[in-house]
């Protein structure tokens, strides 16, 4: 929990008239008083909430709005420089997700469900777990937020919903992204990560970590989707591609190595006008106002569900149907 250091002045009061007198202090005040801050309960903040201006590393208010909201945006996620180098400085995690999927419990794993009958979608909770990460950050000029919303009950009656204005100048990037987990989440029986989501026609792409440092090595994948319409995305952990600092991080690397399965750390989904890294531009990329809907989260181990082999089809038909059947991307994965 976050500490607040100010600096105390104590002065006396001088009595002119003997008749002025204070009244006694009642009995045991001060020291209830330094009990009461002791165990006072911590402050959940995040980068939606209102100004936290109680951390004592919080510049926020000196700052201009859009650095502000950087601030928030990042210490939300435990990523300022002071909360990764000073061991008291508050480092936010969330509970580790994973339970059966009940439809199929063999195979299927649920991380997040956002439907109106989970206590995923309870916004309490969820605002506890996700947040927004934009180009803020780095000096860009995007805005998004995330939040749960009400949605028709055939949709499933409540949803994730991320959405804004994405700029392509000085960033390019809107996303939403959870805290680290705590334990890490174990899916080393799995073959990915599964999505329910309903877009804009833009890609997307998911980002995996299995590492604490907010900075790390992640790993990347695309997804195309269509507009208005709801598809189960597949991601495979054999197609993520390992990146640092936007920087693809190539085969013989001293940094390459595999995704470790058994330790996923945190999740993130994001619409980047770059595909990778920074050497390879997002054809669907476009500046201005964007929304993506999320529904589920889950770890599958069966890869050929019909459900995402039709999405991958109505994918690949609208790509064949461009100008020279040059499309936003490979398949629907």
């Amino acid at each position: 929990s976050a500490r607040r250091m100010t600096t105390l002045a104590s002065i006396s009061r001088v009595v002119p008239r003997p008749w002025r007198v204070e009244p006694p202090r009642a009995p045991g005040t001060r020291q209830q008083m330094r009990a009461s801050r002791k165990t006072r309960a911590p402050r959940v903040t995040t980068a939606s909430s209102n100004d936290d201006d109680s951390s004592w590393w919080n510049i926020s208010r000196l700052l201009p709005p859009k650095a502000k909201e950087a601030v928030r945006e990042i210490e939300y996620f435990g990523g300022s420089p002071l909360q990764q180098v000073l061991p008291w400085a508050g480092k936010p995690k969330t509970d580790s997700p994973g339970r059966p999927y009940p439809p199929d419990p063999a195979n299927q794993r649920v991380l997040f469900d956002f439907t109106s009958t989970s206590p995923d979608s309870a916004p309490e909770t969820f605002s506890k777990t996700f947040g927004a990460l934009n180009d803020v950050v780095m000096g860009g000029q995007s805005e998004a937020s995330v939040s749960v919303v009400k949605v028709p009950l055939e949709d499933g009656g409540c949803v994730v919903k991320l959405c804004g204005v994405v700029e392509g100048d000085g960033g390019g990037f809107v996303s939403m992204r959870s805290r680290n987990f705590q334990p890490s989440v174990d899916l080393a029986d799995f073959a990915g990560i599964r999505l329910e989501v309903k877009g804009d026609g833009r890609r997307y792409k998911l980002i995996a970590r299995d590492v604490r440092d907010f900075f790390g090595l992640a790993w990347h994948c695309g997804f195309d989707t269509v507009e208005n319409m709801w598809l189960t995305v597949d991601v495979p952990f054999d197609t993520l591609t390992p990146v640092l600092r936007a920087d693809v991080v190539r085969p013989g690397s001293s940094d390459y190595r595999e995704f470790k399965r058994d330790t996923l750390r945190s999740i993130q989904i994001m619409l980047s006008k770059y595909e990778l890294g920074m050497n390879e531009l997002n054809q669907t990329f476009a500046s201005g106002p964007f929304a993506l809907e999320i529904r589920a989260i889950r770890a599958y181990k069966q890869e050929r569900d019909p459900r995402v082999m039709k999405g991958q089809e109505i994918v690949k038909k609208l790509e064949d149907g461009d100008a020279g059947g040059e499309g936003p991307g490979p398949s629907a994965r």
